[in-house]
């Protein structure tokens, strides 16, 4: 078996997993992208959830199994890309196909939209975590990176990054001044679905986590782009290599942990509160009809709010509906573009 063999069955197996954990990727009452009542979800839905997973894992084993019969009978030049693409798409096709039919088969179990709408008398805070401060912490970092290679700047070593020393750090500037605007745009307008009581209490923290996310995200591309650009001195390249590898290490496992934790939680934290605390919330105050190609797309003119809880994943998704989701939508392509047109 050849190492592209078995990457290619871990990729297929990875997203069996992951295709297999979908239907729990929400709220206690969404199931397949559908509001449903509590009950159905965890009794009769369950058969459904059932069958949908029997399909996800009948796919990956058979992608598993056309890889191997290139691996017998089709091996030589040019082969590789055939092969992962034989297996890859067959594969991403029946999850989706599977996603899809169960999806129309919950929504025969749908709750009916209520349009009645209540309002929290009680103010939310919209404050970034750590206050602004520590949102200002990758721009120190970049900053300080800046000084240490303009102190250094005769030493530079030799290669592309020597051209304009600098353009990776305002690239990653630009970047982490996105992820803030994300958080701060977050904060300020997602949807709130419960008013008041322990639910809204676990929303405000899965908020404030999801924000913090942004923040954290910031600081992710701050010290990347600063220990890469640091590392085209001389003397600091040896070091900066000895210690990534003990920091990329956890904060992998780091990522890891907060995948299987947030899997535990669910959306809006509600799965850490009793059942009784939710009796008067049904889904995430969102209508099914609004979300489009199986509930992956929020479309919805009439919600002002620009963010809201994904039906399918952690975190939370822009309203396409919204107009001023496309702007924040252009500004995070536009400006990317235009900087790195002009720095590199």
């Amino acid at each position: 078996m050849t190492p592209m063999f078995w990457v290619t069955t871990l990729v297929v197996i990875a997203n069996a997993i992951y295709f297999h954990a979908m239907p729990r990727y929400s709220r206690p009452d969404i199931l397949f992208a559908v509001t449903v009542h509590e009950a159905f979800a965890a009794g009769a839905g369950r058969a459904l959830v059932a069958r949908y997973r029997a399909i996800v894992w009948s796919g990956a084993a058979a992608a598993i199994a056309i890889g191997l019969l290139f691996e017998v009978f089709l091996r030589g030049p040019g082969m590789e890309m055939r092969r992962q693409v034989a297996m890859m798409a067959p594969m991403a096709i029946t999850m989706m196909v599977a996603w899809r039919q169960a999806h129309l088969k919950a929504r025969a179990h749908a709750v009916p939209f209520s349009d009645v709408r209540v309002a929290s008398l009680v103010p939310r805070d919209t404050s970034l975590p750590g206050g602004p401060l520590f949102a200002a912490g990758p721009f120190v970092i970049l900053l300080a990176t800046a000084v240490l290679v303009y102190t250094y700047r005769d030493d530079l070593r030799a290669g592309p990054i020597t051209i304009k020393p600098f353009a990776p750090l305002v690239f990653a500037g630009m970047a982490a001044a996105i992820m803030l605007t994300r958080a701060v745009s977050l904060a300020r307008r997602s949807r709130q679905v419960a008013v008041d009581g322990l639910a809204a209490e676990a929303e405000q923290r899965f908020r404030r986590f999801n924000v913090l996310v942004f923040v954290c995200s910031a600081y992710a591309l701050a010290v990347s782009l600063s220990a890469a650009t640091a590392a085209s001195i001389p003397g600091f390249f040896a070091v900066i290599g000895r210690v990534w590898g003990f920091v990329m290490v956890p904060l992998m496992l780091f990522n890891v942990g907060v995948g299987y934790w947030m899997f535990r939680v669910g959306q809006g934290f509600q799965k850490t509160i009793a059942p009784a605390t939710r009796q008067e919330v049904h889904g995430d105050a969102t209508p099914d009809e609004a979300w489009k190609a199986g509930g992956f797309v929020y479309f919805n003119p009439r919600d002002p709010a620009i963010w809201v809880e994904k039906r399918i994943g952690f975190g939370y998704t822009l309203n396409m509906g919204n107009a001023r989701a496309w702007l924040l939508i252009a500004s995070m392509m536009l400006a990317p573009m235009i900087v790195a047109r002009l720095l590199f």
